[in-house]
C-alpha cells in the first residue's frame, strides 16, 4: 500500500496539525491559507511521482479513503485526481481503482525540475488548472464502442494490397454509396455517391470549396454569431466575410438580399451558436434567394442528428432537389472529433468544375478509417449508435437543465436546449462576458461566451454562455454548476 507524507498549507490553521490515515498510509502536516488544497495535493502528488518517491504502477488510495484521511471533501480529492488523470500522472482502471502512470523518470531528471514548495506554486498560475470543461471539443466516453470500431477496423485491413496506394480523390467509393443513402434516409438530402466529396473535417472540404468557388466569387455571408472556423477558411481564400443578422426563426433573408453577396453559409436545422431552427418559410424565402440571384446556399448540417423532441428537422438541400445548395456533414460528433471524416455533397454545376480541378486535391482523410466506416455503416450500425447517442445526450441535457435549475434558479435563463450538445445560459449579472469567463476559469471551469462568435460588437441585455455537455461526465456536472453558481452569485455551494 501506498506510504507517504504529504506538507500542505491549510487555509484557517496557525500551527501543524498532524493527521494519520493508517489504511493509505498518509500523514500529512496541515499549516497555512491561500492555495486552495487541491492544488497543494496536485503538485504534492505530482512532484512525488516525478521524482521517482512513488514508483510506476503504484496503486492509490481511493478517493473515499483519501478524503478521509485528509479530512478532505471527496470533491476535493476528486479534483486533485482528474486533473492528475488528464496530464497523464496516474491512470484509472475501472472497478480497480487508480494507479500511476509509468512515467520516463529519468527523463525528467534531465530537466532539473525544482522542487514544489508553497512558495513557488502561484508562480505556476495553477489558478487556471481546468477541473470542469464546458467547451465543445470532446464527446462522451461511454458513447463510442472502441471495442467494436477496433473489430471493423480489422475488417478493413483484411483488403491490405488497396492500402498501398493514396486512395481516391474524392472518397472510398463504398463510403460515399453508404452517405448517399443515410443521409437520404435520415436528412431526406437528395443525392447520387458521385456528388459526394470526403474529406478530413470541414475546414479541410471547405479550402476545396473556396478553391473551385473563387473564380466567380469574391464575398460569403455568415449568420451572425456564426461559425468562426468557417469564416476563417473563407477569409484565407480573400473572400470578404458579411455578416448576416439573425431572427428567432433563422437567417435574416432581407438582409442577406441587400448584402449584394451570391453566396450564404448557413445552419438551418440546428444553428451553431444560438440553438434555433429555421423555419418552414425562411427556408423556402432562401431557396428563393438562391434561385433569383443565382446564389449558392451552403448548408452546415452540424449535430442535427441530435434532436431529443420530435423528429431530426429534414435538409434545406431536400427541398430543392440538390439545386443550388452544398451540404456539409460530419461524423465528429456522433462517432469521434479524432476520426476525421466529413463529407460534402455538391450540386451538379459545382461538380463539375471540382471534376475539372480533382488532381489537384490529395485525400486527407484515412483510407482505411474510411472502409471500416462503410462497412459499419453498410450492417446498419451506424442508425443503432445514434439512436443509442440520442438516450446518452438526451439525459445529459436534461441533467444539465434539472441541475442548473435546481442551483441557479432565475439568476439564468435556459436557452436552445432541444437539440446537439449544447445549451445557452443567459447570466442575470452586471458583469461582463470576459469577466463571467475569466471568474470560472480562476475557478477551474471552462466555458465559452457566446460573443465569441460575433464578427460585430454586440450588445446583448445579458451575456450569453455556452455549456457543450458532449465531453463533461455525468458525475462532475453538479460540481461544476455548483462553482460557477459560487463564482458569478456568490452562491453558498455547501447546502
Amino acid at each position: 500500500m501506498l506510504q507517504f507524507a504529504v506538507n500542505l498549507n491549510y487555509r484557517g490553521h496557525s500551527c501543524p496539525q498532524r493527521m494519520t490515515h493508517t489504511s493509505a498510509g498518509v500523514s500529512p502536516n496541515l499549516n497555512t491559507e491561500k492555495i486552495p488544497l487541491y492544488i497543494q495535493l496536485y503538485h504534492y502528488i505530482k512532484n512525488e511521482i516525478i521524482t521517482g518517491r512513488i514508483e510506476p504502477n503504484t496503486k492509490l488510495p481511493s478517493i473515499r479513503q483519501l478524503a478521509a484521511g485528509l479530512n478532505m471533501s471527496r470533491t476535493t480529492i476528486e479534483s486533485t485526481y482528474h486533473q492528475l488523470l488528464v496530464e497523464g500522472y496516474i491512470k484509472s482502471e475501472p472497478k480497480v481503482g487508480y494507479f500511476v502512470s509509468t512515467i520516463a523518470i529519468n527523463e525528467f531528471a534531465k530537466l532539473k525540475l525544482p522542487s514544489i514548495s508553497p512558495g513557488n506554486m502561484e508562480q505556476e498560475k495553477m489558478e487556471h488548472a481546468t477541473f470542469y470543461d464546458f467547451r465543445s471539443d470532446y464527446v462522451d466516453r461511454e458513447g463510442f464502442d472502441f471495442s467494436l470500431w477496433k473489430k471493423y477496423i480489422n475488417k478493413a485491413l483484411k483488403s491490405s494490397e488497396r492500402f498501398l496506394s493514396y486512395g481516391s480523390y474524392q472518397g472510398e467509393y463504398e463510403l460515399r454509396k453508404e452517405i448517399a443513402k443515410y443521409i437520404h434516409q435520415s436528412r431526406g438530402v437528395i443525392c447520387s455517391p458521385e456528388q459526394i466529396v470526403v474529406g478530413a473535417g470541414v475546414q479541410s472540404l471547405l479550402n476545396i470549396l473556396c478553391a473551385i468557388l473563387k473564380p466567380g466569387y469574391d464575398s460569403v455571408g455568415f449568420e451572425e454569431p456564426g461559425f468562426k472556423k468557417g469564416q476563417r477558411v473563407f477569409r484565407d481564400h480573400n473572400f470578404k466575410i458579411i455578416p448576416i443578422r439573425l431572427e428567432n426563426d433563422g437567417l435574416d433573408v432581407k438582409c442577406l438580399s441587400e448584402s449584394g453577396t451570391k453566396i450564404v453559409y448557413v445552419s438551418p436545422s440546428h444553428q451553431f451558436p444560438m440553438g434555433s431552427t429555421m423555419s418552414i418559410n425562411k427556408r423556402i424565402q432562401l431557396l428563393n434567394w438562391a434561385h433569383v440571384n443565382q446564389g449558392i446556399i451552403i448548408e452546415d448540417d452540424y449535430d442535427s442528428e441530435l434532436r431529443y423532441f420530435g423528429r431530426p428537422i429534414p435538409s434545406l438541400q431536400g427541398l430543392n432537389n440538390g439545386a443550388n445548395v452544398v451540404y456539409l456533414g460530419t461524423f465528429s460528433k456522433i462517432l469521434l472529433p479524432s476520426l476525421r471524416i466529413s463529407y460534402m455533397v455538391l450540386p451538379q454545376d459545382l461538380l463539375e468544375r471540382f471534376k475539372g480541378e480533382i488532381s489537384q486535391y490529395n485525400q486527407t482523410s484515412s483510407k482505411i478509417e474510411q472502409i471500416a466506416l462503410s462497412l459499419f455503416m453498410k450492417d446498419g450500425l451506424l442508425e443503432k449508435h445514434i439512436r443509442k447517442l440520442r438516450k446518452i445526450y438526451a439525459k445529459k441535457n436534461q441533467l444539465l437543465i434539472d441541475v442548473i435549475n435546481k442551483i441557479m434558479g432565475n439568476r439564468v435563463n435556459i436557452l436552445g436546449k432541444e437539440t446537439g450538445l449544447h445549451i445557452l445560459l443567459a447570466v442575470k449579472t452586471h458583469l461582463s462576458s470576459e469577466e463571467i469567463v475569466g471568474r470560472a476559469e480562476q475557478a477551474g471551469v471552462k466555458v465559452i461566451p457566446i460573443s465569441h462568435y460575433f464578427m460585430n460588437s454586440t450588445d446583448l441585455h445579458y451575456p450569453l454562455i455556452l455549456l457543450s455537455y458532449g465531453g463533461i461526465s455525468r458525475e462532475h456536472i453538479e460540481p461544476a454548476i455548483k462553482l460557477l453558481c459560487k463564482v458569478w452569485f456568490g452562491c453558498d455551494t455547501t447546502k
